[in-house]
């Protein structure tokens, strides 16, 4: 049986949020599964600029949540929100779920080169 800390925790984090003016936010969070961190990666590495631009909003619907665990915003409401708190919101998020922090065993689709710069793995490319 795997122990519990190879899954995601159901029940909500609070992190605080700190917009460019300087103003602190305390808001819940749930981190990304492997599955909704995967299509994040593949989304990113897509040709598809609309895709790509509406992924960060997918990954905050999908992560930002209320006290209960429940989700606090549709994708639509993400969608719209301006990119100061949306930048902020996604970078709890990543620090949150960000694979490969945990004992230093990263299993990213992008491959550490040599030179210390990422270069995708055949699988991630081929998406």
């Amino acid at each position: 049986m795997l122990d519990e800390s190879f899954f995601v925790e159901s029940a909500a984090q609070e992190k605080e949020v700190t917009l460019s003016d300087g103003k602190v936010h305390k808001l819940f969070f749930r981190a990304a599964s492997a599955v909704d961190w995967r299509k994040f990666v593949y989304a990113q590495n897509s040709t598809d600029e609309d895709r790509q631009a509406a992924n960060v909003a997918h990954l905050i619907a999908k992560c930002v949540c209320n006290p209960d665990g429940t989700p606090a915003m549709t994708f639509e409401q993400a969608a719209r929100l301006k990119p100061d708190p949306a930048t902020a919101m996604f970078n709890v998020i990543v620090a949150m779920s960000k694979p490969g922090d945990a004992g230093g065993n990263d299993s990213r689709p992008e491959a550490t080169t040599g030179s210390g710069t990422s270069s995708l793995s055949d699988s991630a490319a081929e998406q």
